[in-house]
């Protein structure tokens, strides 16, 4: 995939973030790919796949098994969607850059204002981000 969709955030880093989400506590997962925005989808030790999304502020099923969640990525108008495409474009038009370890946070978050916007757009590292979002959510 390309590399302004996804984040190649350190191993590490995506296991304090995954520890934030009370619902994969205690399961075994193996995490597949972070997105621009700090989507985070895992493998189950069933082969489910879940998301925890930090702008959504929640952790949900994303695919039955990783091949359906290739086949799901494969359907440009999901993909586009789930990955925020346009948001990424005019980004990259309009010169909002991060880091290729880093995430795009968006601030305010959009729980309080609604939009997602490139002006809102921070470059931010992962844990931080989803440490910024755990503290959002209601508990599960």
């Amino acid at each position: 995939m390309d590399a302004m969709f996804v984040t190649t955030a350190a191993e590490s880093d995506i296991a304090r973030a995954l520890g934030l989400w009370p619902e994969l506590a205690g399961r075994r997962i193996r995490p597949l790919m972070v997105t621009a925005f700090g989507d985070i989808y895992v493998e189950s030790a069933e082969g489910e796949v879940l998301v925890a999304d930090p702008v959504e502020l929640k952790c949900s099923h994303a695919a039955e098994f990783v091949t359906h969640l290739e086949q799901l990525f494969a359907d440009r108008s999901w993909a586009q969607e789930r990955l925020m495409t346009e948001l990424l474009m005019l980004a990259q038009e309009r010169g909002v850059r991060r880091e290729q370890h880093q995430v795009f946070a968006i601030t305010p978050h959009p729980s309080f204002t609604g939009a997602l916007r490139v002006e809102n757009l921070v470059a931010m590292d992962l844990y931080v981000w989803h440490r910024i979002c755990s503290q959002l959510r209601e508990p599960p």
